[in-house]
């Protein structure tokens, strides 16, 4: 029997297997995962802000096969419209399809603050216009952030990224875990953690060596988007290998 504890409908913004595998992998006994995704190939500003539409068929149509909640991953277009329009849109879709929506970025800043965290580095793959954006979007938790540059992994951007979106499939957890450490160390800063966005690079397993390596809190963008997820449902995953969000017994703090 499959679904006996809940059926998560999963819209991702890309096709990538990988960070589907993430649920997948760690997905306990009872529980399927419904996969679906939106199909953004590039990092350009205008596709992003034409998802929404699509993210909202694909939720009704989740709902129709019986899941019992849904989770929306891909932070640039929450980012590029803010946290007030982010609470408005997962209200407003949970109204329509009569189930609790998690969306893309308020989880990671829950996340972060249920670690008690007060300042975070942030890691990725976007330019300015994005980074900034999830240091304002923290800041609205009380969040102090210090920013490292994008990772340029192909020696040329796209629109938004520093690493066009399609070449991301060419980076490996090493990468981010070169690029999280030599970053965190050119800030030269003392932080609670890192924060390690988006789901386009492999960065699940560089998480625990970050932690044991540098000693401090590594909040994943898709990590935090599932550990929220089976907070709702109220099933407890305490994972080994992923962290200490998974592994520390957090409880949402909002």
């Amino acid at each position: 029997m499959f679904a006996w504890r809940a059926r998560i409908g999963l819209i991702k913004p890309t096709h990538r297997g990988k960070s589907f595998a993430f649920w997948f992998v760690h997905a306990p006994e009872g529980v399927e995962i419904v996969p679906t995704f939106i199909g953004f190939r590039s990092g350009q500003k205008d596709k992003f802000l034409q998802g929404f539409e699509r993210a909202e068929e694909i939720a009704v149509q989740l709902k129709e096969v019986g899941c019992n909640i849904i989770t929306v991953s891909g932070t640039p277009p929450f980012l590029l419209k803010g946290l007030d329009f982010e609470r408005q849109w997962a209200a407003d879709l949970s109204r329509k399809i009569g189930l609790p929506v998690v969306t893309a970025v308020e989880p990671h800043a829950i996340a972060l603050k249920s670690m008690d965290v007060k300042k975070v580095a942030i890691a990725t793959y976007f330019g300015d216009e994005l980074n900034q954006a999830i240091a304002k979007h923290f800041a609205r938790f009380g969040l102090e952030s210090a920013v490292m540059p994008g990772l340029d992994f192909a020696g040329k951007g796209e629109d938004l990224y520093t690493t066009p979106l399609m070449t991301l499939d060419e980076v490996s957890y090493m990468d981010v875990y070169r690029h999280c450490k030599r970053g965190l160390q050119q800030l030269g800063t003392r932080v609670d953690a890192i924060y390690i966005n988006g789901g386009g690079w492999d960065a699940a397993p560089a998480v625990e060596l970050l932690e044991q390596d540098l000693k401090v809190k590594v909040v994943w963008a898709i990590a935090a988007e599932m550990w929220l997820t089976y907070k709702k449902l109220a099933i407890d995953i305490p994972l080994k290998g992923c962290g200490s969000l998974f592994s520390g017994g957090y409880e949402p703090v909002y």
